[in-house]
């Protein structure tokens, strides 16, 4: 899908001297400037250098490389006797969520949020293990993530929505059409990126997940997809994956 952007122009000129408008548009770009073909409609004669203007302004970068995997290691912690141990929430390119835990030096791991919910790995010096806290009269969200310790003492504890509302809070704003979203690029357990959405329309928070491999969007020509609320949006990744450019 293809989407283009059209401006209203207005070119006000004197009475007693009327000079073409695109001469005046094109005295005024620097010399060897070679203007981009456009569409617009017959009712609105638009000069060209005008359009490609107004396209590359609604065109915006993120820097790729500070945001890989960020959220892992700046949403949530606790402090045990080898270190701080750090916790975050991040999604599979299913759109499963995942409990992501990187020990004081270690790599991390990742534990898929769903009843049953089991998992362990130690710090070098005290294990710890996560589980579900399941109940039939909490809506599913609200049921909690627990860490406990050796000893079975409870050293962490969110519910699954709040530690998705923490993890939306450590992504980098940005701009699609219009609306603001977080963006988070990620290497594991999926290679790609999301851009979440909160939508308060209810009164609440809810978030909408929207997730792109990096393999659509990386290349020369931009990829359309639709976001909240129908808007289109096209993205390309940069060959070296250092920048993402959002454009209309």
């Amino acid at each position: 899908m293809r989407t283009a952007v059209l401006l209203p122009l207005v070119l006000a000129v004197r009475a007693s001297a009327a000079p073409d408008p695109l001469a005046l548009v094109r005295s005024a770009m620097p010399p060897g400037f070679a203007p981009a073909s456009f569409e617009a409609p017959a009712s609105l004669p638009m000069p060209e250098p005008v359009m490609m203007r107004m396209q590359l302004a609604d065109t915006q970068t993120v820097a790729l490389g500070p945001l890989l995997d960020r959220h892992l290691s700046t949403t949530d912690s606790f402090s045990g006797p080898a270190g701080q141990t750090t916790l975050g929430g991040t999604l599979d390119g299913g759109g499963d969520g995942y409990l992501a835990v990187t020990p004081p030096g270690g790599a991390p791991r990742f534990f898929k949020i769903e009843r049953g919910m089991a998992g362990s790995w130690s710090d070098g010096v005290r294990r710890y293990s996560v589980s579900l806290s399941v109940n039939i009269f909490r809506p599913r969200l609200a049921n909690y993530i627990v860490v406990r310790d050796s000893a079975g003492s409870v050293v962490w504890e969110k519910r699954i929505n709040e530690l998705f509302r923490l993890t939306y809070r450590a992504g980098e704003p940005v701009n699609l059409a219009g609306r603001p979203y977080r963006l988070f690029f990620s290497e594991r357990p999926t290679f790609g990126l999301c851009f979440i959405y909160d939508d308060t329309s209810g009164g609440g928070h809810e978030y909408k997940f929207y997730m792109v491999p990096v393999d659509q969007v990386r290349g020369a020509s931009p990829t359309s997809y639709r976001m909240f609320g129908g808007d289109t949006v096209r993205l390309r990744v940069t060959p070296d994956l250092s920048t993402l450019e959002i454009s209309r």
